[in-house]
């Protein structure tokens, strides 16, 4: 990217984690950028995969009993935002989101077995392209 300001600004973010609390956080982060005219790509791999099959976005996996306490009661007094309703803000605001067809066969999910979200299969040769353009990279 050049420093001309015209230009929008990209984020990418490879998200490797599954956990509740890295996947919301995840898209927090998007939506921000996003709010802030930043362009977003994410790509999911391993862990985050299984959370974006269907019917797996509200899984609640906690090692911590207390962390579980917390999160649950954050979304049910609507303090914390569930996922899903953050994929689908995010999406609406323009979020690119990708799967790693590696990945994807070694944890044996197929395509159709992902969120309609999901828009398209990108390697990590063609992410790390991109990511090589963004003015901020997350791993998270």
């Amino acid at each position: 990217m050049t420093s001309d300001s015209s230009e929008i600004e990209l984020v990418t973010i490879n998200l490797h984690s599954g956990s509740y609390d890295r996947v919301t956080n995840a898209l927090s982060l998007a939506i921000i950028s996003l709010a802030m005219g930043m362009e977003v790509h994410i790509l999911l791999t391993y862990e985050a995969l299984r959370r974006f099959t269907k019917g797996h976005l509200e899984d609640m996996d906690w090692t911590s009993s207390e962390f579980q306490s917390v999160f649950s009661h954050g979304i049910a007094s609507e303090g914390i935002t569930p996922i899903e309703t953050k994929l689908v803000e995010a999406k609406k605001m323009g979020l690119k989101l990708y799967a790693c067809p590696n990945a994807m066969l070694n944890m044996n999910i197929a395509r159709e077995d992902l969120v309609e979200e999901v828009d398209e299969l990108m390697g990590l040769v063609a992410f790390v392209s991109l990511a090589r353009t963004a003015k901020i990279n997350w791993y998270i």
